[in-house]
């Protein structure tokens, strides 16, 4: 094949992806085709992004013999975004082909399409400072197959929103007369124009989506028990008999899984789930490719545009992961409250357009675009603070507490070294009139990445009014008014979802 009989794979994953059979299935159909190679498994999570976690002994040393045997290491990557991130680093660090099989949304339309490989500075289960340490390595191959898209999580469908509203704000309307005036001086942008109106367009099918999997939630669970005892039986020298029991009672369920999907939803529902997939794999690779194909390959001018709502998304999320630290250790269930990376990003991107708003640069049908953007998705509250704050109350965490520890966070982000901050103030992003159009600033370096200086004060205004629960939001249509308002989920919580099939 690609890489010659020489090949020698070292497919990694996550504890999830492990319990499901992602990673194994791969590895011992390449051991099929007569390249046996080796299996590295390792925690889940935004707070295992640390170099310890995976540069182990034991993965280091697979790869050293591979390839003093004169074997050609290739590190198959398989699983979520933090996985293609940490084994790229990895990967670049010690020389071997790199191939990421995204078994999530935002790992497949996010994380592959950015050379950024990185781990984070975390200390004592505490995120310090997001994507810190790393380097810029592309895969030479990615390979999705989209039916591992039907045993996420919930919280991963909202991430991959949020990251993609991020997106469609950020960008508007790109292949709008007005959008090719905004991005005029981006070689690129043209050819790979998106357009976010065709994921606003697309809402049914992700409603559709959240529904089914909180529907088949119990049968994916059944499935990762019996992986993990699966695990455990073959960590203790289980016989094959027993090893291929387990191994069957899994692949039981999740053709049981699948079948619910395939034949249980009607074929509108298909559609429209088929659709939303589609969709937002397809706009965001669009847009990631204005920038990355020509322009900006190794994100360090136009192209951090894409860190728009990560200084306060990256600092709650740090702040949150800590928490949940403390919650599993106070014996609390956090799991309403878990948010990951890209659900922190929609929250942000509602708080910079609060920011925007607030020193005068939104106001009306503008104001309304960009928010509507993330509250359009925000019917299962995957993007609501409320249960973040319940959190923060068993915790005994306080506003004053909370604001701080993100700003905390803030004050050690990566995008600082772009340009310089007076005291009490931030480098971040706002937007100006409408979704697209990002406010700009007079130094020359913040200029170039569309980066602008933010009072902390702005920031912490915003925060306070999320602790408070005031942009736990929807979308709805006014009747009376017969226009678009953004209505209070609390006040909304009678109203539900039914999926008819």
């Amino acid at each position: 094949g690609h890489f010659g009989p020489e090949l020698y794979p070292v497919v990694a994953v996550g504890e999830t992806g492990d319990a499901l059979g992602y990673g194994s299935d791969i590895l011992d159909a390449l051991a099929g085709q007569g390249c046996p190679g080796h299996y590295f498994t390792h925690a889940s999570g935004e707070s295992f992004k640390r170099p310890d976690e995976y540069g182990t002994p034991e993965l280091l040393g697979a790869l050293a013999a591979a390839k003093s045997a004169g074997r050609r290491p290739v590190i198959v990557a398989v699983g979520g975004g933090v996985n293609g991130n940490t084994m790229g680093t990895i990967a670049a660090l010690a020389g071997a082909g790199f191939v990421e099989v995204p078994t999530t949304l935002m790992h497949y339309n996010d994380a592959t399409t950015s050379a950024k490989k990185a781990f984070s500075l975390v200390v004592g289960g505490r995120i310090l400072s997001k994507n810190i340490l790393g380097t810029f390595y592309l895969p030479q191959l990615v390979f999705c197959i989209s039916e591992t898209f039907l045993t996420l999580s919930t919280c991963s469908i909202h991430a991959a929103v949020g990251e993609a509203a991020k997106t469609m704000s950020m960008l508007g309307k790109a292949n709008s007369q007005w959008g090719q005036a905004d991005f005029h001086n981006i070689r690129g942008a043209a050819e790979f124009a998106s357009d976010f109106t065709h994921i606003a367009g697309t809402v049914s099918g992700f409603e559709r989506l959240i529904v089914f999997l909180e529907s088949t939630l119990a049968l994916k669970e059944k499935a990762i028990c019996e992986g993990r005892a699966l695990r455990e039986a073959r960590d203790r020298g289980a016989s094959e008999e027993e090893l291929g029991a387990l191994a069957d009672r899994r692949r039981v369920l999740l053709c049981e899984l699948r079948s619910a999907f395939h034949d249980g939803l009607s074929e509108e529902a298909r559609k429209e789930i088929t659709g939303f997939l589609t969709v937002v794999n397809e706009e965001v690779i669009r847009a990631k490719a204005m920038f990355l194909a020509f322009s900006d390959p190794f994100e360090k001018y136009r192209a951090l545009l894409f860190e728009y709502a990560h200084t306060l998304g990256h600092g709650v999320e740090a702040f949150m992961n800590g928490l949940y630290l403390r919650a599993e250790a106070a014996g609390i269930d956090y799991t309403e409250a878990f948010r990951l990376h890209g659900q922190c990003v929609g929250m942000a991107v509602i708080w910079a357009g609060e920011m925007s708003r607030h020193d005068g640069y939104l106001e009306g049908d503008g104001y309304m675009a960009h928010q509507a953007l993330v509250y359009i998705f925000n019917r299962f509250g995957g993007f609501d603070f409320a249960p973040l704050r319940k959190l923060c109350d068993m915790l005994d965490v306080s506003k004053e507490e909370f604001c701080e520890g993100v700003l905390a966070v803030v004050r050690r982000d990566n995008k600082r070294g772009y340009c310089a901050c007076s005291p009490g103030s931030s480098v971040d992003q706002l937007v100006r009139g409408r979704p697209g159009c990002l406010l700009r600033s007079a130094d020359p370096s913040a200029e170039l990445r569309y980066l602008v200086e933010v009072s902390e004060d702005s920031q912490w205004r915003v925060l306070e009014k999320a602790f408070e629960g005031e942009y736990d939001r929807v979308l709805a249509v006014s009747p009376e008014k017969e226009c678009l308002t953004l209505e209070s989920r609390a006040e909304r919580a009678n109203v539900q979802y039914s999926d008819s099939k």
